[in-house]
């Protein structure tokens, strides 16, 4: 409680004066006089007196005298009384609510519930506050991802003729792959060529010549295929540039050139193939067994289920000496089942090939492989090796 007088405030809702301080010398003087007046009565029986005294009272008009005079003494004490209690309520009533801030009303959690509500003390009440506007953000909407569709798409890849060789040559695989929706060729070109340029299959003897190299569009013209590359590659193998030639001629679907654009403004694609040259896939059967390998397994494709408790068809496209194609599936490096067959064409020309395995596949993991043996001492002079998986 505040023990200092202060001004009347300046507006109605501001805080009382508090004066309780200036009023205990009248409060103690009071208080002592109505202790003085009640220890000099002395209690008797005066109702015959009270009654006389009324009966007199309406005959004959009494003139002031000291009995009289004794009464006020505590009528100005009561008086008095009322004025002490009047003077401590004032003091000791609640403060007035401070009228809110203007400003936007807010609702905020506070734990002080209402009067009237009877809510627990950590329930939440509105109090309007005065909050700061921000600039509004404005709504933002969701760009759905762009529609695409499932293909199967042709991709060259690097690895050794025979395994464990170091004469590379390009194998064609399969894979399938999402394509921008509608499929075109040149999203089916995209596609491809960013596989080529990727990370080899796992389990594969492929090796990678475009590491940190970015294929970033594809667009199929009326007289060429340009490719536009992040950068050429600093690769030394013979065949990098003829890989992504290869891959975007198929998968395109057709023999167009293939140009090359790089966007770091570099001038080689690969050692030795400046950019400003364009690839044109050879004819000449000596010349396609120069750059692919003798030997390609079409279906099924690398990693791919097979049906378990049916035998095996596998297709192909070979080059060998007498169009010789012979097989092998292997589970767990053992040989299971072996065979032959001949192709449509034999060396240099390539062609076509198809068999079917004796015996049906149990559950399980399994490779097939097909190759070409030597006419002159059999050691195999071409190969590819496919996992696969019967369920």
């Amino acid at each position: 409680m505040n023990t200092e007088p202060t001004r009347p405030g300046d507006t109605p809702a501001e805080e009382p004066t508090l004066i309780g301080a200036g009023l205990r010398p009248v409060e103690d003087r009071l208080r002592r006089s109505l202790d003085a007046e009640a220890r000099s009565i002395s209690p008797t029986d005066r109702l015959g007196a009270i009654l006389a005294e009324a009966h007199e009272a309406d005959t004959v008009r009494q003139g002031p005298g000291t009995r009289h005079h004794r009464w006020l003494v505590p009528a100005a004490a009561a008086a008095a009384a009322v004025l002490v209690a009047g003077t401590v309520w004032a003091v000791n009533r609640p403060a007035s609510p401070t009228p809110p801030v203007a400003g936007t009303p807010t609702a905020v959690a506070t734990s002080t519930p209402s009067a009237s509500s009877g809510a627990p003390s950590g329930a939440p009440s509105s109090v309007p506050t005065k909050t700061a506007q921000g600039p509004s953000t404005p709504a933002t909407t969701a760009v759905p991802p762009p529609a695409t569709a499932p293909a199967t798409v042709p991709v060259y890849y690097l690895g050794p003729v025979v395994a464990g060789g170091d004469q590379l040559r390009l194998f064609r695989e399969f894979v399938a792959a999402r394509v921008p929706a509608p499929t075109t060729a040149e999203g089916k070109a995209l596609a491809a060529l960013r596989l080529a340029t990727g990370a080899p299959p796992a389990g594969s003897a492929y090796s990678s010549a475009w590491s940190g190299v970015t294929v970033e569009s594809v667009a199929v013209g009326p007289d060429a295929i340009t490719v536009r590359l992040s950068s050429g590659t600093t690769s030394t193998d013979a065949l990098a540039a003829e890989q992504l030639g290869w891959t975007a001629q198929a998968a395109a679907g057709t023999a167009l050139p293939v140009r090359f654009e790089l966007a770091d403004g570099g001038t080689e694609v690969s050692p030795g193939h400046p950019v400003s040259s364009s690839f044109t896939r050879p004819t000449s059967p000596m010349a396609v067994l120069d750059q692919v390998a003798p030997v390609w397994v079409d279906e099924p494709a690398r990693g791919s289920s097979v049906r378990a408790g049916s035998p095996l068809t596998v297709k192909g496209v070979a080059s060998t000496f007498e169009a010789n194609v012979e097989w092998e599936l292997l589970r767990d490096g053992r040989r299971v089942d072996h065979g032959f067959t001949t192709a449509s064409a034999g060396a240099p020309a390539r062609g076509a090939y198809r068999f079917t395995t004796t015996s049906s596949l149990e559950p399980g993991a399994y490779v097939v492989r097909v190759f070409a043996s030597s006419a002159k001492d059999g050691s195999t002079v071409a190969e590819q090796l496919v996992p696969v998986t019967a369920r």
